[in-house]
């Protein structure tokens, strides 16, 4: 069975703290340029990780990701006709 993650965003304030970042979850993406590295954390550990993201001294900031809260499913509906009417 699949367990569900969450998507959470830290912001660090060097380079060098990557590699301990990762051990706190599965590293996907990390930007050195703007300093931010996404990482995804199994949702029952979501809390008590973030907890201690922010407790860490070289963590600026941690943002946890809005796609589970996006809407994904659209309907049939006809924009067009709102779209292209003449004024």
């Amino acid at each position: 069975m699949l367990k569900r993650r969450i998507g959470v965003y830290i912001y660090f304030k060097q380079n060098k703290f990557i590699r301990q970042l990762k051990r706190y979850g599965h590293l996907i993406y990390v930007n050195k340029d703007k300093k931010y590295l996404l990482l995804y954390i199994y949702d029952s550990d979501v809390s008590q990780t973030i907890k201690e993201l922010n407790n860490l001294k070289y963590v600026t900031d941690v943002v946890v990701s809005e796609y589970q809260n996006i809407r994904r499913e659209y309907g049939t509906e006809n924009f067009e006709a709102r779209d292209y009417r003449v004024i």
